[in-house]
C-alpha cells in the first residue's frame, strides 16, 4: 500500500518500575512530533498501576487529544533492544493526513466472533476506505484468536494484523489500552485512512513432521481427539515423548487450510488436561482439520524472520520503510532464551534499515502472508509466528 513521505514517527522505551515516572519518560521522548496517535506495549508488572502510567504520559504530552492504542505482553520490543520488563511506545503524526478511527468491545470471552465482528463495524463507520491500515488487539487471556480474526474478517475486506495481548507466561490475565483506559475481555481495533504507506508479512520457521491427523472432537479451543486417539497421546507419539509443561506454547500443530496440503496456520498449546488427555489452544481449530506436530530449533526460529522480512524489502513495499511494528509469539522467546534480541538483530540485519520499531511477545498473532508479487492471502490466526509492519 503506497503513501506519500508525510509521515512523522518516534520510538521510545521506558524501564523504569515507577508508572508515573515511566510515563513522563515515554511521554517526553515523543512530544516533539505531537503525535496524532500512540501505540503502546507494556509488561504487566506495572499492573494495577497502569492509570499512574497514563496520567504522567497526558502530562508529558500536555494534552489528551491523541489516541493510545496498544496492550500488554510478555515483554516489549523497540529500536534500541529488547526488555522482559518495561514499556516502549510508537508516536505517530500525519499532519492531519490520515484520518485515524477506533474502536472497542467488550465480550470476548463468551463470544469472540460476534465481539469482534461489533468492533469492526464501528471502527469502519468512520473509515470505511478498503486500503486503509487496520490494526486489532484482543484480550490473550480470554479470547479465541481464530474467532476474532473470522469476526473482523466477516466485516471487512482486505488485510489487517494484530496480537493477543499477554502476561509473564501466566497465561491469566492481559490487558488491552484505549485512551488511558486498560480493558480485559476485549477487543479493539486501529484504523487509519489516508496517506499511509504500509505493508504486512509473517514467517514462522516451523516444521510439520510424522503422520497428519484429523480433529474429530474439540470444544472451543480445546482439542479433544485427533484421529481416534486424545489430542496429548496423538502429540506424544509423533513427538516420542509426552507433552509437558515445558512444551506450552513452543510446540505446535500445523492446522491446513481446506483442501491445502501447503498452507497452514499454527497452533499452540496454553493448556494440558491430564484427566482426560485434551489440550487446549491459544487459537480454535475447527472439527475436520487436518493436523501435522511441528517443531523447531533455534536456528529455524531465526530463519522465520528472515523469511517474514524476505517479501519486505526497501524496495518491495513500494515506498521507503520509516517505522516498523513487530508482534512475534512469546513462545518464539521462550525457545531462543533470550529477551526477543536475537529476533531484534535478525530483523535489522534482514531490512539493511534502522528505523523506529515497537513490538511485544504476544499469545497469538493475526496476519496475512505476502507473496512475491505483493500480494496479501487471507488474514489468519498463528502461533509462534513473526508478524511484521512497514510503515512508510
Amino acid at each position: 500500500m503506497k503513501g506519500v513521505q508525510c509521515m512523522r514517527y518516534i520510538s521510545s522505551k521506558s524501564i523504569l518500575t515507577d508508572p508515573y515516572r515511566a510515563g513522563l519518560e515515554i511521554g517526553t521522548a515523543l512530544a516533539p512530533v505531537s503525535p496524532e496517535v500512540i501505540l503502546l506495549f507494556a509488561s504487566m508488572n506495572y499492573d494495577p498501576d497502569f492509570s499512574d502510567f497514563f496520567e504522567a504520559l497526558y502530562d508529558a504530552l500536555g494534552t489528551r487529544s491523541v489516541i493510545v492504542f496498544g496492550g500488554t505482553g510478555d515483554g516489549i520490543y523497540e529500536t534500541s533492544g529488547a526488555e522482559n520488563y518495561g514499556v516502549s511506545a510508537l508516536g505517530i503524526s500525519s499532519d492531519g493526513r490520515v484520518s485515524w478511527s477506533v474502536a472497542l468491545e467488550q465480550g470476548v470471552q463468551a463470544d469472540s466472533f460476534a465481539a469482534a465482528g461489533a468492533c469492526a463495524r464501528k471502527a469502519l463507520a468512520d473509515c470505511p476506505d478498503a486500503s486503509m491500515f487496520r490494526m486489532v488487539l484482543a484480550d490473550g487471556a480470554k479470547a479465541d484468536g481464530h474467532a476474532i480474526v473470522r469476526g473482523i474478517a466477516a466485516e471487512i475486506s482486505g488485510p489487517f494484523f494484530g496480537g493477543l495481548t499477554g502476561d509473564d507466561r501466566k497465561f491469566t490475565s492481559s490487558r488491552v489500552f484505549l485512551n488511558g483506559v486498560e480493558y480485559e475481555d476485549a477487543v479493539a481495533m486501529l484504523c487509519g485512512c489516508g496517506d499511509i504507506g504500509f505493508s504486512i508479512n509473517a514467517a514462522s520457521g516451523w516444521t510439520p513432521l510424522g503422520n497428519p491427523g484429523v480433529v474429530e472432537e474439540n470444544h472451543g479451543c480445546e482439542i479433544r481427539t485427533i484421529s481416534g486417539h486424545s489430542a496429548q497421546d496423538f502429540m506424544a507419539g509423533q513427538l516420542g515423548k509426552p507433552l509437558g509443561e515445558s512444551d506450552l506454547g513452543v510446540v505446535p500443530l500445523a492446522a491446513y487450510q481446506s483442501g491445502s496440503s501447503g498452507h497452514f496456520s499454527l497452533r499452540a498449546p496454553s493448556h494440558l488436561h491430564p484427566d482426560t488427555g485434551a489440550v487446549t489452544m491459544f487459537g480454535s481449530v475447527e472439527k475436520g482439520t487436518v493436523v501435522r506436530v511441528c517443531s523447531a530449533s533455534r536456528e529455524d526460529v531465526i530463519r522465520g524472520v528472515s523469511d517474514a522480512v524476505r517479501n519486505l524489502a526497501p524496495d518491495s513495499p513500494g515506498f521507503t520503510p520509516s517505522a516498523a511494528i513487530i508482534i512475534s509469539c512469546a513462545g518464539r522467546k521462550w525457545l531462543l532464551a533470550d529477551r526477543g534480541e536475537k529476533e531484534l538483530a535478525a530483523f535489522f540485519g534482514n531490512l539493511g534499515l534502522r528505523i523506529p520499531l515497537i513490538g511485544f511477545p504476544s499469545f497469538g498473532e493475526i496476519s496475512p502472508f505476502r507473496g512475491a508479487d505483493g500480494a496479501f492471502t487471507s488474514v489468519s490466526f498463528h502461533n509462534v509466528t513473526f508478524v511484521v509492519c512497514l510503515l512508510g
